[in-house]
């Protein structure tokens, strides 16, 4: 498999995607998954050509068809929940190669 893009977004891309894609490189780290992790404003995300994309629940009308694989989340503070979600999308994108 290709190394995996995951994008995070926002609606300006700066503040919770910037806070998102730290928490994924992070929780990726740990896992000792090699993937590019970028953060983007909502408005970009389509023309992203992400693997999975990373947004807060209220956005997620806005990406559905964006990427293979979606993962939304309630509190983008809850490491614990962010984490299982998104290696949960990683074997979703592995059973699809």
């Amino acid at each position: 498999m290709d190394k995996i893009k995951i994008v995070t977004a926002c609606g300006v891309g700066m503040g919770s995607s910037l806070i998102l894609k730290m928490m994924v490189e992070d929780i990726l780290k740990a896992e000792g998954i090699d993937a590019k992790v970028e953060n983007i404003d909502i408005g970009s995300i389509k023309s992203a050509n992400a693997d999975m994309v990373v947004v807060q629940s209220f956005h997620e009308d806005k990406v559905k068809d964006a990427a293979k694989v979606v993962v939304n989340i309630d509190n983008f503070l809850d490491k614990e929940k962010l984490k299982n979600k998104v290696l949960e999308g990683i074997k979703v994108l592995q059973n699809k190669e």
